[in-house]
């Protein structure tokens, strides 16, 4: 059956019983179809047996830990979206679970609301990533400008139709991850970037009520200046690189000061998460100017 007809599939690898049942009813809860495990070996069977679009795992576990567990799953499936949870002290190892081609992590104690947001956002790339059409020949270069509009509930679509430029171009094993990093770096542009909304305002409307966070995305879209701002997403393909410019225009940013993602301690800073995410799905992100231009590069094998 196609995703699309049915629930989310999600399972649940954590060897704390407490905080496992609590991921698991939650989910369940919302609506999905949850399995659970106690730990890394477990979590590989039912990954095998369930084939869930959607994986929280914890990274400390007995038997077989969640680093190991998901490097066997990706020799298995690049499809599947991995969320590590991570506590404090072990950020070298989220940072080793993300090179490992885990897709994002949260930071436990795990929160209700980080929990249910990850779910809608997964769910929404789910649904809108079209199937992997064949190529015939090799296309040798493309070119597409794209203008959008501050709809944040439109960006899937957008980073899908993106993702179709790049058929048969970019390898299957990291397509989900520039897919997702795209997402990430066009949401920062309009969030941002055209919505002026800090990090700060951010934090405290995702931490406060259930509607806090929709009604102040809906309150910048409907005021001066935020309103009529606009994204420009240019594209190009050749041989060597695919290539996206993002451009928003807001205000920009100290760019000079956003986090290294090459220093796991980064990891757990409230700022700059999202373009930590992005920066280790391309090969090359560079900001111009004040910052409210990003141009980011991913490599091609050779042809």
């Amino acid at each position: 059956m196609d995703f699309k007809t049915r629930k989310m599939k999600v399972l649940i690898v954590e060897d704390d019983e407490a905080s496992r049942q609590f991921m698991t009813t939650l989910i369940r809860d919302e609506g999905y179809d949850v399995m659970e495990a106690a730990n890394g070996a477990e979590g590989l069977k039912c990954f095998e047996s369930f084939q869930p679009e959607l994986v929280f795992s914890d990274i400390s576990m007995p038997i077989m830990d969640g680093l190991e567990m998901l490097e066997k799953i990706r020799k298995k499936s690049y499809d599947s979206i991995v969320v590590m949870t991570t506590a404090f002290g072990t950020a070298e190892y989220t940072l080793k679970a993300l090179r490992l081609h885990a897709n994002d992590y949260l930071v436990k104690p795990v929160l209700p609301q980080d929990v249910i947001a990850n779910l809608k956002k997964y769910e929404d790339v789910l649904t809108t990533r079209s199937a992997e059409r064949e190529v015939f020949g090799m296309i040798l270069h493309r070119e597409l400008t794209l203008q959008l509009g501050n709809l944040p509930g439109i960006v899937s679509k957008v980073v899908d139709r993106l993702m179709q430029e790049t058929e048969g171009r970019i390898p299957a094993a990291e397509r989900l991850s520039v897919h997702l990093g795209l997402l990430e770096i066009i949401m920062n542009a309009i969030e941002h970037g055209n919505l002026g909304i800090n990090y700060t305002e951010k934090g405290e409307a995702l931490e406060g009520e259930s509607g806090d966070w929709n009604n102040l995305v809906s309150q910048r879209m409907s005021a001066a200046p935020y309103k009529d701002r606009s994204v420009l997403v240019q594209f190009q393909m050749d041989g060597e690189c695919c290539e996206w410019t993002i451009t928003d225009e807001g205000e920009g940013f100290d760019w000079q000061n956003v986090p290294d993602p090459n220093d796991p301690e980064n990891l757990l800073a409230a700022n700059g998460r999202g373009i930590m995410l992005a920066r280790l799905s391309f090969d090359d992100l560079t900001y111009l100017g004040n910052g409210n231009q990003v141009v980011v590069r991913k490599n091609l094998p050779p042809i």
